[in-house]
């Protein structure tokens, strides 16, 4: 049990992720794609596309039927993950044993054939996940993922132009920052600290599972 479920009132930065209505439309995307490929749901694990789709990264898997609302079933910190995210329906999830059980409790009918993201999941999960949906049909969503997020909406274009406009910013501090004979780190150093004070959380995220670049 972590901090955030054992101390209801602790205060948690207010969220800036993806509000609830484009959560909404993300899904029914990937739905639409889902319901074409005869796939009855997809279970989501890594972290870009856990953000895409649930606006937060808690230590847990989203399942996204091809019909209905999705559900997060959060292993750490549900508190913090009801949180951040938009989405209604977040669970408690202590085992990846109890999904079939959470998806079912959620009103959900248990996945003839299971949607994974197989070009960045693990072999160790893939054959975790045969055991925990036996007798379900695990079949690749990789491609309907991409191909949604592929697709950027206005909330992320005004996103981007955000993002382009303070790495402008920081370039143009650059140059009042380097000195002659100073150390590499100490220039490094000095422009983290203004890219943190631009805003920039020090990591950049990318689409392989664990995929964490220190941007620097």
């Amino acid at each position: 049990m972590t901090l955030a479920e054992t101390t209801p009132d602790i205060a948690f930065p207010e969220p800036a992720g993806p509000p609830a209505a484009e959560l909404a439309e993300r899904v029914r995307r990937l739905q639409d794609r889902l319901r074409k490929q005869a796939a009855d749901g997809a279970l989501i694990v890594q972290n870009a596309d856990l953000y895409y789709f649930a606006g937060t990264i808690q230590q847990g898997n989203l399942y996204v039927p091809a019909e209905g609302a999705p559900v997060f079933m959060a292993r750490k910190s549900l508190a913090r993950a009801r949180h951040e995210s938009a989405l209604e329906n977040i669970v408690e999830m202590k085992s990846p044993r109890q999904l079939p059980d959470l998806i079912r409790d959620a009103g959900l009918p248990q996945p003839g054939r299971l949607g994974l993201e197989l070009d960045v999941l693990p072999a160790q999960l893939y054959l975790a996940f045969q055991k925990i949906f036996e007798g379900v049909e695990l079949v690749d969503a990789a491609h309907d993922i991409r191909t949604v997020r592929s697709i950027k909406s206005g909330w992320e274009m005004a996103l981007m132009r955000e993002a382009a406009a303070c790495s402008d910013q920081l370039l143009a501090e650059v140059g009042g920052l380097i000195r002659e004979g100073m150390s590499e780190l100490e220039l490094a150093g000095l422009v983290e600290a203004e890219a943190r004070r631009l805003g920039h959380q020090g990591l950049v995220r990318m689409r392989l599972f664990g995929g964490e670049l220190f941007y620097g």
